[in-house]
């Protein structure tokens, strides 16, 4: 019993010293992370105060975000970050143990936001951040549930939930859900149900802080369904599992980058598709050129200049001759849907011959282009819609081969010249 006694009486006693050095870590570690961010040629970092008791403290930034646009303000925000220190830290969400814990507020300066729109910030949606005792950073937002009836309108939005880890500087995972909303006026009704995004990113280069990370991993974002219907209850249009995702691997310094777009079924204006689908491959992209095309563009956004401007067109030009060194390649290796007539669906693979491009005429990448696409199509789907006679025009032209009811092509280009079906068309 007196060791019990002894062990308790000295967490306590470590529980209470504790904070007032652990804080010091922690402001430490605030102060390094604003150096990272000031970096960024996409942000400002105006001032910064960080107050500091034996428990807790509170941190004041004043940020502007750097549009480089005419016609739309730089945005000037204030983030309020309320600190606790650990190592044990009381939560609304529980016991956690930490160097700190956060609760944010963000205030928009000089912006002119309704108090409903500025209260709904302040009061439905919640920032968390846990500084863990390996200095990595686990970023929550919550979302409440929103109910709200304007003129005999009605909205309700269920609550949402993400929570995202920064590992080490390197890593960042995970995800957000909300279940979605649904609106109800005397004219329509409209729903969105489930939506998810998930995040799996290992950086390869460049800075998640600074805003020029190259990272490998996947991310996934998918919507359960659409959905609207009229004020009788007619179905006008339905959207289900629709999927963005995308993939991205290193090997020995060239990148591949698949990216999916597709939607189980689609129903809108009479027409019910299925499993529509874009498949893009981007691949052989050496990420050494585009660390430097990333330090262009940062330059340009600092400078605020035009992209496309002289000066940028004599930076860009040798960066594309390096970029093109390594042969890159990019694919539609599936364009396609499904209709009640038959499926349409064709594919694409575009390459550049470095040998063809002069790095003294960036146009001239047009005659170094070198593509090949073919695809097929029922010709019911198109009488159906009124276009048949258009079809029969451009078989007559050679554009499209029609054998029975089937559709198809088979295109190339390659030295300025476009071949389609066999048939040399100029440009």
């Amino acid at each position: 019993m007196k060791k019990l006694f002894i062990a308790i009486l000295l967490f306590i006693t470590v529980s209470l010293i504790a904070p007032k050095f652990i804080g010091g870590i922690v402001e430490t570690e605030y102060q390094s992370v604003l150096k990272k961010i000031a970096e960024n040629p996409a942000i400002t970092v105006n001032n910064s105060t960080f107050v500091r008791s034996w428990f807790g403290g509170k941190v004041t930034t004043d940020i502007t975000v750097l549009l480089h646009h005419d016609d739309v303000d730089d945005i000037n925000l204030i983030v309020e970050d309320t600190l606790s220190f650990g190592p044990v830290i009381f939560t609304d969400s529980g016991v956690k143990f930490a160097l700190s814990y956060s609760q944010a507020n963000i205030n928009f300066k000089e912006l002119s936001l309704d108090e409903e729109v500025a209260d709904f910030i302040n009061d439905k949606i919640h920032f968390t951040g846990l500084l863990t005792f390996s200095k990595d950073v686990v970023a929550t937002i919550a979302i409440d549930k929103i109910s709200k009836e304007v003129d005999g309108n009605n909205i309700v939005s269920s609550p949402a939930l993400g929570e995202f880890v920064l590992e080490n500087d390197n890593k960042i995972y995970g995800e957000f859900n909300w279940h979605g909303l649904s609106a109800t006026t005397s004219e329509e009704s409209f729903t969105i149900e489930k939506v998810s995004f998930t995040l799996d990113q290992t950086l390869i280069a460049g800075d998640y802080y600074q805003g020029n990370a190259i990272s490998s991993g996947d991310f996934n974002f998918t919507v359960s369904s659409i959905s609207a219907n009229d004020a009788m209850g007619n179905e006008v249009l339905l959207l289900k599992e629709l999927i963005i995702g995308a993939m991205s691997s290193v090997d020995n310094d060239l990148m591949k980058i698949a990216v999916n777009y597709s939607a189980q079924e689609m129903k809108s204006a009479g027409q019910h598709l299925k499993n529509a689908n874009l498949e893009l491959v981007f691949n052989r992209i050496d990420i050494n050129v585009m660390q430097k095309v990333n330090a262009l563009l940062a330059s340009v956004s600092a400078d605020g200049e035009a992209v496309l401007n002289e000066n940028n067109m004599k930076k860009i030009s040798p960066l594309v001759t390096e970029l093109l060194a390594s042969d890159p390649i990019v694919e539609i290796k599936d364009l396609s849907v499904e209709t009640p007539e038959g499926k349409i669906e064709s594919t694409l693979s575009m390459t550049i011959d470095k040998q063809v491009f002069d790095a003294s005429n960036l146009m001239s990448i047009m005659a170094a282009v070198k593509a090949d696409a073919n695809g097929n199509a029922p010709m019911p789907f198109f009488a159906k819609l009124g276009l048949a006679p258009m079809i029969d025009m451009y078989v007559e032209q050679g554009l499209l081969l029609k054998k029975e009811q089937e559709l198809s092509f088979k295109a190339s280009f390659a030295q300025g010249q476009l071949n389609i079906n066999g048939n040399m068309f100029p440009l």
